[in-house]
């Protein structure tokens, strides 16, 4: 039955959601057609979109800007795979050793602009940025861990798709791995319902230095939300909820939210549920964050600074993606279907941009 909150009243889903977007790790091993790869004539037309368009500054591409026909078919089935088949989607095969790191970027940011709409990552304005370790100290409770070595505890972003493409992998470790929302939603819901309610519950969660207009520092999220028939999840990282724990005004989660959240890891974790899809240079991977959450390990990186793992990224709108729950408006502020939503969008960001270094600073 609904739940009266601060936030208002939150609904349970009936019972098991399941559909396609509730896989397992061993579907996934089964059946590898959701690997899509890039052939030599659809390298080519990217090289060639990449070259007509070097008058451009990468901001100021639009989609126009960056023809892609050839690849079209393969597009339009990445953007299935994201929104109705798996909640992510994969393709391999960019040669990314012929290119410099200019072209790197605008090769991804013209690809992605035929999946979505660009919206900021930071509070840099950075509209595509760099996952690499730059040494940000682990325990900065106003830095977020995308630019450290660290473990990322299996979350969502603050957009409809965070795509991630492949330049080098570290020494050791950084595997990456995704889980679906719904798949794991389903078995708490089997094996301890109380604890999958909990999760309905507001989390109060650390907002690390990023605050809207009107808003407090901290912020408070349900991971399961439902209404009118649709799912929406939103996991912020364990490591956020702790730090949440040093504002005194913020609302305490409770013991039945740790111990829910104790075992949404332990499940995201298991064999059963979690996919390790190893990055290849040259990978791309897009994923829909109300459905399929993902992780790191951490890692030792090279001591060359040209061979440090190093992953683009970029967050995407996307004008016909989900209808989401209101209670996910405390971070996105607007989550209006068809309009461009999502990313941080906070007092004194700084002027969108693209840092060519990918040691640039995301949290500065």
């Amino acid at each position: 039955m609904p739940v009266q909150t601060e936030i208002g009243v939150l609904e349970f889903a009936p019972g098991p959601i399941g559909g396609p977007l509730a896989w397992r790790a061993a579907d996934l091993q089964r059946d590898q057609s959701w690997i899509h790869r890039l052939t030599e004539e659809e390298v080519q037309e990217l090289e060639a979109a990449t070259q007509a368009s070097r008058h451009i500054d990468i901001l100021a591409l639009r989609r126009e800007d960056f023809p892609l026909p050839k690849l079209a078919p393969k597009i339009a089935a990445l953007r299935h795979d994201i929104l109705h088949r798996l909640g992510f989607a994969y393709m391999r095969g960019l040669p990314v050793h012929r290119y410099d790191t200019e072209t790197q970027m605008r090769i991804y940011f013209g690809l992605s602009l035929h999946l979505g709409d660009v919206v900021p990552q930071n509070r840099n304005g950075h509209m595509l940025g760099h996952v690499i370790d730059i040494g940000t100290a682990h325990d900065d409770v106003n830095k977020r861990l995308t630019q450290t070595n660290a473990e990322l505890a299996f979350h969502s972003d603050a957009c409809d798709v965070v795509g991630l493409m492949c330049i080098h992998t570290a020494k050791e470790g950084g595997s990456s791995a995704l889980v679906s929302a719904i798949a794991v939603h389903d078995e708490m819901l089997r094996v301890a319902p109380d604890l999958c309610h909990a999760l309905y519950e507001p989390l109060t969660c650390d907002r690390r230095g990023e605050v809207p207009a009107g808003k407090h520092p901290w912020m408070r999220i349900p991971l399961f939300m439902w209404k009118d028939g649709n799912f929406t999840g939103y996991a912020p990282l364990e490591a956020y909820l702790h730090s949440a724990r040093r504002f005194e005004e913020a609302p305490p989660m409770t013991e039945r939210q740790w111990e829910a959240m104790r075992l949404f890891l332990e499940l995201c974790n298991s064999a059963e549920f979690c996919a390790r899809i190893p990055f290849e240079p040259g990978d791309f991977q897009y994923v829909q964050n109300h459905v399929v959450f993902h992780a790191r390990t951490s890692f030792v990186d090279w001591p060359e600074v040209e061979r440090k793992r190093h992953l683009m990224r970029i967050w995407l709108s996307l004008p016909d993606g989900r209808e989401l729950h209101p209670a996910i408006a405390e971070r996105w502020i607007n989550i209006e279907r068809g309009t461009v939503r999502g990313g941080v969008n906070i007092p004194g960001r700084k002027a969108l941009n693209i840092p060519l270094n990918p040691l640039t600073p995301a949290f500065a």
